[in-house]
């Protein structure tokens, strides 16, 4: 069975118990060597009725099957970023409870989910704010553009997305489920299909195209100036004509 089927019996299970006080789950888990059965009721016992409720939440926005996840930070570095910021589960818990909220830069879940991505990629940051939580990694660390966490704008459409999806996973108990248009959480319609929208903002080849630079020796052909599409400045040490 899929990860996330698993993850949706975890999230409603305690609201299951509320009709079917005696169920007990069992669900077959796993291919080959890694074919086991996994007790639901056991798991729920051991996570406890918050971080359950919780779970679906956490998994979307950590990454699942339809959202993207956060590069070089796996399943297990979230959770030790929740166990180390454990008041983002209230927040967790209300996103599952009242499904397809509408986030902004000002909500209070936002700014819990965001301190939660700042503990992710700086377990000792005291920091609040992912923007200056990158502009420390970048000048105090020196960390590689890669490895750093999101813009803030960034973050805030990867949450409407994950919110999107939990919301699916939180409702799947109604029978006829209602669900809002996927364009109201960052989400684009193309010919045939729906691509997440990543920024709202201009991103940085664009806004900041002076911070651009390649170091080619000869005359560039796949470089960073390339990939940015722009002619490459003086700042460049290749032999291009600038």
């Amino acid at each position: 069975m899929d990860t996330d089927v698993v993850i949706i019996l975890v999230g409603v299970f305690y609201e299951l118990l509320k009709t079917q006080s005696s169920a007990d789950l069992w669900v077959a888990f796993g291919t080959g060597k890694n074919y086991r059965f996994l007790h639901i009721n056991a798991i729920c016992d051991s996570l406890g009725e918050p971080k359950s409720r919780a779970l679906p939440v956490f998994h979307a926005i950590t990454g699942c099957d339809t959202i993207s996840a956060f590069k070089f930070k796996g399943k297990k570095t979230a959770w030790q970023a929740w166990q180390a910021f454990e008041e983002v589960t209230d927040t967790f818990v209300y996103l599952s409870i009242y499904p397809f909220e509408n986030l902004n830069p000002d909500s209070c879940h936002f700014k819990a989910l965001e301190r939660l991505v700042v503990v992710m990629y700086d377990r000792t940051s005291p920091l609040t704010s992912i923007n200056e939580a990158r502009e420390e990694l970048f000048c105090k660390r020196s960390l590689s553009v890669e490895r750093m966490p999101p813009t803030q704008d960034a973050l805030l459409q990867h949450c409407k997305r994950s919110l999107y999806q939990a919301g699916i996973w939180t409702t799947s108990m109604q029978v006829q489920q209602m669900l809002p248009s996927p364009e109201d959480y960052s989400w684009t319609k193309t010919s045939n299909s729906w691509a997440p929208v990543w920024i709202t903002i201009p991103d940085v080849s664009k806004a900041c195209r002076e911070l651009v630079k390649c170091s080619c020796k000869g005359n560039c052909s796949n470089c960073t100036c390339a990939k940015a599409n722009i002619v490459c400045s003086p700042l460049c040490k290749c032999k291009c004509s600038h």
